[in-house]
């Protein structure tokens, strides 16, 4: 294990689903494909050719592409926001079946969610849960911002905690996760059982990997100790 130069922690930046909570166990994801299906067909897109790519997101990035290769940037637009509400009605109604994964408790730190689901259906979970108040950031699906693996996401949210990203942790379970995290600064720690193995989550940039989020204490507990042998808190 190796530790980074900077130890002292500021904040942890969570994925939501697979890292957090079992959220898209409860979401009714062929319902959002068929209605996917609906929505890119009236815009004249071959969705049987584009529908190659695995899970709802990656296929509306495929089908954007898509409907901007037929038309042009103002359509894309207004097709992705309306993919995007009806994604919203399909995780809303999961939202009231999301669990808690184990270890996902407080650490004491400034704490966020970046997410490719939507803010609103990652809110009505975290109350239902009596965690909303834990987070001082919850940063979701938007149509005019770029998912993960870009930053952008991970650069609003260490806005909103006031952080820098070298004092923070982005902890997620998918590759695109770690990328994310690494492209805004961040050390990246990634939780295995999600979508993304170790071996891929390591080759992706994580510095460690979990085997759930019950280990994270301990690796927090080793952070903090290292850094006060350095005089650094």
């Amino acid at each position: 294990m190796i530790l980074p130069a900077t130890r002292h922690l500021g904040a942890l930046i969570f994925d939501f689903d697979h890292t957090l909570t079992d959220f898209g166990r409860g979401v009714d994801w062929q319902r959002a494909r068929d209605e996917l299906v609906a929505l890119y067909e009236g815009v004249g897109v071959d969705t049987a050719r584009v529908m190659h790519e695995r899970g709802s997101l990656p296929i509306v990035a495929a089908l954007d592409r898509e409907v901007t290769r037929l038309h042009d940037e103002a359509r894309a637009l207004a097709t992705r926001t309306e993919a995007s509400r009806l994604l919203e009605r399909v995780e809303l109604a999961g939202a009231e079946r999301a669990s808690l994964l184990p270890g996902a408790t407080r650490a004491g730190l400034g704490l966020a969610i970046v997410s490719a689901n939507a803010e609103s259906a990652i809110r009505a979970a975290l109350a239902r849960l009596g965690l909303l108040e834990h987070f001082t950031a919850i940063v979701g699906r938007d149509p005019c911002r770029p998912l993960k693996p870009e930053p952008d996401m991970h650069h609003e949210a260490l806005r909103a905690l006031g952080c820098d990203g070298e004092a923070a942790l982005g902890i997620g379970d998918s590759t695109n996760d770690v990328r994310a995290a690494c492209a805004a600064g961040m050390l990246a720690v990634g939780v295995a059982g999600g979508e993304g193995s170790p071996e891929d989550l390591l080759a992706a940039g994580a510095s460690f990997v979990l085997a759930d989020l019950t280990a994270a204490p301990v690796l927090l507990a080793l952070w903090r100790a290292a850094a006060e042998d350095d005089g650094r808190l």
